[in-house]
């Protein structure tokens, strides 16, 4: 493996700890009382609208028989709905509801103000920064998945 390589993975590793160092401090709770399952496939529709359970279930990180009761759930709840697929009846898009759109907003609004107060203590420079790396950790993990690898 080139030094290049593995430099990149032994920085890897540290992508959750940035995670959870960015998101410490902060339960997004909304008053439908959402699981992180729920909020996080909320979430997926509201930013990836018009896919199938099947793609959800893999984007979201769910076997399917587990999102199909976040599915479910969330359609008890009011916010999304069932829509049979164009091509293929058999498959069943899921779609937000007026009131899931509205869940959607507040927690996304609450989770960008959060990490906003996160990020005041960085420069300019280093919000720039770390804007151009995550810039690129999102490019090139684009290009992974289109690529199979």
């Amino acid at each position: 493996m080139s030094n290049q390589r593995e430099a990149i993975a032994n920085l890897v590793v540290f992508l959750p700890m940035f995670m959870g160092t960015l998101l410490e401090g902060k339960r997004i709770n909304t008053k439908l009382r959402l699981n992180y399952s729920e909020k996080r496939t909320l979430m997926y529709i509201y930013n990836h609208g018009g896919r199938t359970m099947t793609e959800y279930s893999k984007r979201v990180g769910l076997a399917r028989g587990s999102f199909t009761t976040v599915a479910d759930s969330l359609e008890d709840k009011g916010l999304v709905g069932r829509v049979p697929g164009a091509d293929d009846r058999r498959k069943c898009m899921l779609v937000l509801t007026e009131a899931g759109k509205e869940a959607a907003r507040e927690i996304d609004s609450r989770f960008k103000k959060h990490i906003a107060a996160r990020l005041n203590c960085l420069t300019e420079e280093e919000l720039e920064d770390l804007k151009n790396a995550l810039v690129t950790i999102e490019t090139t993990r684009e290009k992974l998945r289109d690529r199979g690898n």
